[in-house]
This record gives structure tokens, C-alpha cells and sequence, in this order.
């Protein structure tokens, strides 16, 4: 059950730091010619920032999960992420999602659920 958990925790902080990098890049808006200091800014900016901060935790917390349970079993569930991103998206920045997205995400959870059964 625990490793089930520490999956769960690695996909949700995976979610946040693409949620959390993409409302950094809206306060941002568009950027001009690429240079260390657009770098600089981007990284620094305070959503971005906790966006690759929740980036790195869910690594470390994928590398606990890479302890407990076979590869080809727990790789897929990361897919889970698609799903969870794509609901984000259409709920914080108002994401326009076509039925076939919607039919692609019921794909994807249908194949979680199905790799989730050993």
C-alpha cells in the first residue's frame, strides 16, 4: 500500500510543477530573444520556481518508488499525470478540451486501471 502512495505523491507533484511552471509562464507572458537573463527570469520566478522545486521532490520521490516496485509495472501508472494535467488545465487556465481529448484521457485511464492489475 505504501508504494501505491509514494506512486500517487510522484504523479501528484509532477501535476503541480506543470500547473505551477504554466501559471509562471502566463504572469511572465511572452518572452523576447533568449539570453542567460530570460533564463534567469524564468527560473526565478516565483511560480517556476515551485514548479521545478515540485518537479525535483516528485523525482526523488519517483527514485523510493524505483526501490519498491517493478519498472514496467509503475512506469505506466505515471500516465495518470496526462489525465490529472489535462483536468488542471481546463480548470485553472481554462483549457479548451475537444471530445477527442476527452476520449484520448478515458484511453489513457482505461490503460492506468489495466496496468494497475498485475
Amino acid at each position: 500500500m505504501k508504494s501505491y502512495l509514494l506512486v500517487a505523491c510522484s504523479v501528484i507533484l509532477g501535476v503541480l510543477g506543470q500547473l505551477f511552471m504554466k501559471k509562471g509562464m502566463v504572469v511572465l507572458g511572452p518572452l523576447g530573444e533568449p539570453t542567460i537573463m530570460t533564463a534567469f527570469t524564468i527560473v526565478f520566478q516565483p511560480w517556476v520556481f515551485g514548479g521545478l522545486v515540485s518537479y525535483g521532490l516528485a523525482m526523488l520521490v519517483w527514485v523510493a518508488v524505483l526501490g519498491r516496485l517493478d519498472l514496467s509495472y509503475a512506469y505506466p501508472l505515471l500516465s495518470s499525470g496526462y489525465v490529472l494535467v489535462a483536468l488542471g488545465a481546463w480548470w485553472m487556465f481554462g483549457d479548451q478540451i475537444s471530445a477527442t481529448r476527452w476520449a484520448g484521457i478515458l484511453v489513457i485511464s482505461a490503460g492506468v486501471v489495466l496496468t494497475a492489475k498485475k
